[in-house]
Order: C-alpha cells, then sequence, then structure tokens
C-alpha cells in the first residue's frame, strides 16, 4: 500500500467482505442462519439461488483482486481491458445501490416510520444490514481506489471532458440508454407495476431504480454537456458509471428477479440496454484516445519552424 488512504480504503473492503461471504458460506452449507421461515430457507436452497450465491462469492472475491491490483506496482502492468471490464462490473453492480439505498432508506423510515422491504419478510434485519451495508463500504473503498488508480495510470484521458462519439455510436446508445433509464426512473418513482421488477415496491427498493435510471440518462447526455469542461474528470465518472449502470443492471434484475419470475419488460430493455450502454462507453473513450494521438502526431506533422 501506498498511502494511509489506500490502506483504510484496503481495510474497508476486507470488513465489507469477511462476513458476507461467511454468511453465504452457510447458506450454501444448508444453514439457515439470518433467514426467517421455511419458505425462506426452500427459496435460499433452490438451484437458482446456489449458483447465485456461489457467483457472488466469485465477484466478491474478484472485488478483492481489484482492489490489490489498484494498489500494487503490478496493477499497472495488468492489460487495461481487463482493468476496465472488472472496474465496470463492479461499478454497474454497486453504483445504484450505494446511491439509492441510503436515501430510499432515509426517506422510508422518516415517511412510514419503518425500512422494511419485501426482502426482510424473508431475512433478519441483522442480515439484511450486513449485505447491503457491505455493498456500500465496498462500492465506497473500490470509488476511493478505482478513482487513484485511474488518475495514475490514465490521468491524460481526464484532462479533457469526453468528446462526443461518432453518429453510430450515439444512435446506439440513445436506443439503450434512454429507454432504460426513462423507465427505471418511472419504476423508481411511482413503483415497479406489473411491468418492472417485481417485488420492488417499497422506497428503499425502488430508490435504487431512480439512481439507476439517472445515472444511464447522464452517462448518455454528458459528452453533449459543454458546461462540464469546467469538471473534465466528474463528465468521465458520470459517463462511466452511467454506461456501466446500464450494462449491468438489467442482466443483474434477470438473474435477481423475484421468484424466479422475470417480467419481459425488464427482458426487452437489457436486450437494448446493455449492448447500448457498452457500446456507447466504449465510443467515447475510443474518440478521445483518437484525440490524443491526434495531438502526438501534429508537433511532428508540424516540423521544426525556420
Amino acid at each position: 500500500m501506498h498511502s494511509r488512504t489506500e490502506l483504510i480504503a484496503f481495510g474497508l473492503i476486507i470488513v465489507a467482505i469477511v462476513p458476507y461471504i461467511g454468511l453465504k458460506a452457510l447458506w450454501l452449507t444448508g444453514s439457515t442462519v439470518g433467514l426467517r421461515g421455511t419458505a425462506a430457507a426452500a427459496e435460499m436452497h433452490s438451484g437458482r439461488m446456489m449458483v447465485g450465491n456461489n457467483i457472488t462469492i466469485v465477484l466478491e472475491l474478484l472485488a478483492v483482486l481489484l482492489a490489490l491490483a489498484f494498489t500494487r506496482p503490478w496493477g499497472r502492468r495488468i492489460p487495461a481491458w481487463i482493468v476496465l471490464g472488472l472496474g465496470a462490473g463492479a461499478t454497474g453492480l454497486l453504483a445504484p445501490v450505494v446511491l439509492g439505498v441510503p436515501l430510499g432508506s432515509l426517506l422510508q423510515l422518516a415517511i412510514s416510520g419503518s425500512v422494511r422491504t419485501g426482502g426482510m419478510s424473508e431475512m433478519s434485519p441483522w442480515a439484511f444490514a450486513l449485505v447491503y451495508g457491505g455493498f456500500g463500504l465496498l462500492a465506497v473503498a473500490l470509488a476511493i481506489l478505482g478513482w487513484r488508480y485511474v488518475r495514475s495510470r490514465w490521468g491524460d484521458v481526464l484532462q479533457h471532458r469526453p468528446p462526443r462519439p461518432p453518429h453510430w455510436a450515439t444512435a446506439a446508445g440513445t436506443i439503450g440508454l434512454l429507454p432504460f433509464g426513462l423507465a427505471m426512473l418511472w419504476w423508481g418513482v411511482f413503483g415497479p407495476g406489473g411491468t418492472g421488477p417485481q417485488g420492488m415496491g417499497a422506497l428503499a427498493q425502488r430508490l435504487p431504480l431512480a439512481a439507476a435510471g439517472a445515472l444511464a440518462l447522464l452517462g448518455l447526455v454528458s459528452p453533449f454537456l459543454a458546461g462540464l469542461a469546467r469538471w473534465p474528470g466528474l463528465a468521465w465518472l458520470v459517463v462511466w458509471t452511467g454506461c456501466t449502470t446500464a450494462a449491468l443492471q438489467g442482466p443483474t434484475a434477470l438473474l435477481l428477479a423475484n421468484d424466479g419470475q422475470i417480467a419481459p419488460m425488464v427482458l426487452a430493455l437489457t436486450l437494448v440496454a446493455t449492448p447500448g450502454g457498452a457500446v456507447y462507453g466504449l465510443a467515447v473513450l475510443r474518440a478521445r484516445r483518437r484525440e490524443l494521438r491526434t495531438a502526438e502526431v501534429a508537433p511532428a506533422l508540424a516540423g521544426p519552424h525556420p
């Protein structure tokens, strides 16, 4: 570790994932700790949830590996596509949670005097807090380490705001991110009804949906907002978070569908948002890299002045 900040952030990651992995490991062995009732235990030990729990344990371990890469010298030598892929997964999965759950819980507590959600009928409050509190700590710590890493390795990219991508990429991004963002905002404000992600009716659950929608829309329009030129780092953060959220939240909603019942509208949005978010984000990044290459070549072409 190179600084106290990195040491503290890495410590937060360990604090976040060790109890989480321990709880998931207990469930995989057939334990009912933290679960309420026989129906909840049966669902947790179903094939779908067993596969999901194994996947989430692997994802948590990958988060530790990513954090190590952010803080060690060998991390600068890892191919960019690996770092960006893991970073995109972490951002897209965790950003709506860390932005939506705390605010949603506070608003729900203020309005109804309770922070209970549909998931709490199957999971003890302490287990619910452990899982989602761990997500929050993990997101904050990875964001700190990731931002320091990106500034160190790709600081030249962040010196200017994200450029507008080619027209074809803008069209792909609009087709993917616009309907996804609007739908998630609608479900976040008014509830999922019969078309959105089922079992997400509580305010604490709906705010992450609204956060995902807002992030996707902001990511889409940021390259076209000239005012963000004064804060290029912020503009890149918005584009990155918006595109990764749009690309990852749809598949997540399908995998975690209430009782395994996939809403057709969620499936349709996923089919356009996941490729749309990926294509748009990569196109913006490639446009910036072209700008940098042009800036490097221009002085050489100009030649020495007489």
